[in-house]
């Protein structure tokens, strides 16, 4: 009985690693740096700072940066994100599939 669980648990476990396998195959993941400005713990601008992808277009690029600022404007009231004065820089990832990042330049 034990044999059969034991079974069970590493067939479950390499059909999970085999489903990640594929969508990491599958997919792009692209950094984008923001800066959120903050004065007196309320927003007074946030702005795109960088998109790091070396084979993107710049269609590409400005569709990825709108995304990111909108991600940041999701994540301004985290309180791990909030300052009382000054400039908090965020890290954003996306990832995508290759049919959606072609479909970037439309």
């Amino acid at each position: 009985m034990k044999y059969r669980v034991l079974i069970v648990i590493i067939f479950i476990f390499g059909l999970n690693q085999t489903k990640a396998q594929d969508y990491t195959k599958d997919s792009l993941q692209f950094k984008i740096i923001t800066s959120i400005k903050y004065h007196k713990s309320k927003v007074e601008d946030i702005k795109l700072k960088k998109v790091l992808c070396d084979y993107c277009s710049e269609e590409q690029k400005k569709q990825l940066g709108l995304q990111a600022i909108k991600l940041s404007e999701l994540e301004q009231n985290d309180p791990k994100n909030r300052k009382e004065n000054g400039i908090k820089i965020l890290s954003i990832y996306i990832r995508l599939s290759k049919e959606d990042f072609k479909a970037l330049n439309k």
